[in-house]
């Protein structure tokens, strides 16, 4: 996976990340890369510290680095009070508010859509992967511009939101939100920058033991991705510091930083809006209209 190495740089070193999901896969091997970094980590998950390894992580990331760089919270995202007490904990564990959020937590359902899909599992995914990190967003962003500090804004997405398919159907469009929501972040740079990564299939307990992709056609054994695979680019993401607006699409060993069709669709809609406003200003100087 290629990265440009001349992108302006952002230093992780000392800043305070809020990671969300941070006992799955990718969000444990994500908190060990970024207490290598030097990041100070507010662990967030659903699970309660004593379980799931929580607190072995902590203790593993503090002992590592020396002196206390890791705290857990559990934390229940379908809730708006948790999430609004997950980025005043983290405040208040490290003294200033939250540089970076990793808006990683996610879940998918082993049922089918249109089959054996209850309306208390589809709740769930649209709470956790769409409506969780909208306002994790919204509240962290209030509060880094209150303290006038920058910050940035990681989404965890999914190649699902741009690749429709069957028995993905909402898991992809709560990641396709997420899409539409980092493109549409766009002007909160360069104070807060929003960029999201969007992966392919990656080689995680949630995919592999899914039955709904047992033999499913739009997965390519080829293509899948490892978890550093995705831990790169989310750190390329942080780091890099015209990543605002992006959304680092991944499929096995190639990136994608352009997503052409919001790019043609922005294009043409312009077009026809400045064709629209050049006609009326002709009509209005021969005298055909208003």
């Amino acid at each position: 996976m290629l990265f440009c190495s001349s992108q302006p740089a952002y230093d992780i070193s000392g800043k305070v990340v809020v990671l969300t999901g941070a006992l799955g896969a990718i969000g444990r091997r994500l908190a060990v890369r970024l207490a290598e970094r030097g990041a100070r980590l507010a662990l967030v998950d659903v699970s309660s510290s004593d379980s799931d390894g929580a607190t072995s992580l902590c203790a593993e990331l503090n002992s590592g680095s020396g002196q206390r760089v890791a705290a857990y919270l559990m934390a229940d995202l379908r809730r708006g009070s948790d999430i609004t007490r997950m980025l005043e904990w983290a405040a208040e564990e490290y003294g200033h508010a939250a540089d970076i959020l990793i808006n990683n937590a996610g879940i998918a359902s082993p049922a089918t859509l249109y089959d054996d899909e209850t309306f208390e599992r589809l709740a769930a995914m649209l709470d956790v992967n769409l409506r969780a990190p909208i306002e994790a967003t919204r509240v962290f962003v209030k509060h880094v511009q209150a303290a006038g500090r920058s910050g940035v804004v990681v989404h965890m997405a999914s190649m699902g939101g741009l690749m429709p398919n069957r028995g993905g159907e909402v898991y992809g469009a709560a990641k396709a939100g997420l899409i539409h929501l980092t493109r549409a972040s766009r002007f909160l740079a360069p104070q807060i920058r929003v960029c999201a990564v969007a992966p392919y299939y990656v080689r995680t307990p949630m995919v592999m033991n899914n039955p709904k992709l047992q033999n499913n056609p739009t997965v390519y054994p080829v293509l899948m991705l490892e978890v550093d695979q995705v831990c790169d680019a989310a750190l390329h993401c942080i780091g890099d510091t015209r990543s605002a607006g992006r959304t680092y699409a991944l499929i096995g060993g190639w990136t994608y930083a352009r997503m052409w069709l919001y790019d043609v669709t922005t294009l043409h809609i312009t077009l026809l809006a400045g064709l629209a406003l050049l006609a009326a200003m002709v009509r209005r100087v021969i005298g055909l209209g208003p």
